[in-house]
C-alpha cells in the first residue's frame, strides 16, 4: 500500500493493517454493530467526542447499542501515522453526519487515534477529536 501507512510495513515488526482496522471501525460505527467495535476497542478504550464529552468502552457501546448515536454517514482519511513500541497512532481528518440523541448533527475534525496492541490482537485505545473550523 503506497501513502501514510507505507512506514508500518517497513518497521520490521509485526505490524497489523492499521487502515483496514480504521475501516473496520468506521464501518461497525455505521451499522451500529457493537459485537464488531466490542472487538475492536479497547477495555480501557478512552473516547472523547467533538463537543467534550468522554466515554468509557462500556458506555460507548452502551449509547451505540441504544441508538444514542446513529452514524448516518461517515468519511474519513489518514494524514500521518507514527509506529511505536506496542502501539501506533493515527492522525487525520473525519467527517460524518450523525444523530446524537435524536438530533441531527454535521461534524467535521481532525482526529488523533492511538492503537495498541493487547494479548495479541490491536484494539483503539483512545480517540481524540478537534472540530475543524467551517
Amino acid at each position: 500500500m503506497d501513502g501514510p501507512f507505507q512506514r508500518l510495513r517497513g518497521a520490521g515488526m509485526n505490524r497489523p493493517d492499521i487502515a483496514r482496522l480504521e475501516d473496520r471501525r468506521y464501518a461497525a460505527m455505521k451499522a451500529g454493530d457493537v459485537a464488531a467495535l466490542r472487538e475492536l476497542l479497547s477495555d480501557r478504550l478512552h473516547y472523547s467526542h467533538s463537543l467534550g464529552d468522554r466515554d468509557t468502552l462500556q458506555s460507548y457501546l452502551d449509547k451505540v447499542a441504544a441508538g444514542h448515536f446513529v452514524y448516518q454517514s461517515v468519511s474519513h482519511q489518514t494524514d500521518w501515522t507514527e509506529d511505536l513500541p506496542g502501539a501506533v497512532l493515527l492522525g487525520g481528518r473525519m467527517s460524518v453526519e450523525v444523530l446524537v440523541a435524536g438530533e441531527s448533527r454535521r461534524i467535521d475534525n481532525a482526529f488523533l487515534a492511538i492503537w495498541a496492541e493487547e494479548g495479541g490482537a490491536w484494539r483503539l485505545i483512545a480517540y481524540q477529536p478537534t472540530p475543524l473550523p467551517g
